[in-house]
């Protein structure tokens, strides 16, 4: 009996694995779609490890900037300005006045 447990319990991990298979690769195109979750992460562990004045240089000023498509960024301004603990960002988001090439700008249009 207890060989066709294993058994079963080898098939059941079979199928599972299966079922959940593997992240589709990435399109080979100049662009990918890359989560704001991931992005914050990634921003957020190079500030705390003090490095962002050397990610700044190895990027350069014209790889600092991300697409993001208008919808998403208006989506993002509506749920900002609509949350009281967010009300110094949705002011700064709204009314910021620093120059179209700074990278730390969070000025949303619209």
């Amino acid at each position: 009996m207890a060989v066709k447990a294993k058994v079963r319990k080898a098939k059941a991990r079979k199928v599972a694995k299966k079922a959940a298979g593997s992240k589709p690769a990435r399109p080979g195109a100049t662009h990918v779609d890359f989560g704001l979750h991931g992005l914050g992460k990634i921003m957020r562990a190079v500030h705390e490890a003090g490095l962002t004045g050397e990610l700044d240089n190895h990027l350069g000023k014209s790889k600092q900037f991300a697409k993001v498509s208008r919808k998403t960024l208006t989506e993002i301004k509506t749920f900002v300005n609509s949350k009281e603990k967010l009300s110094d960002l949705a002011k700064e988001i709204n009314e910021c006045d620093c120059p179209a090439w700074d990278t730390g700008c969070v000025y949303i249009p619209g």
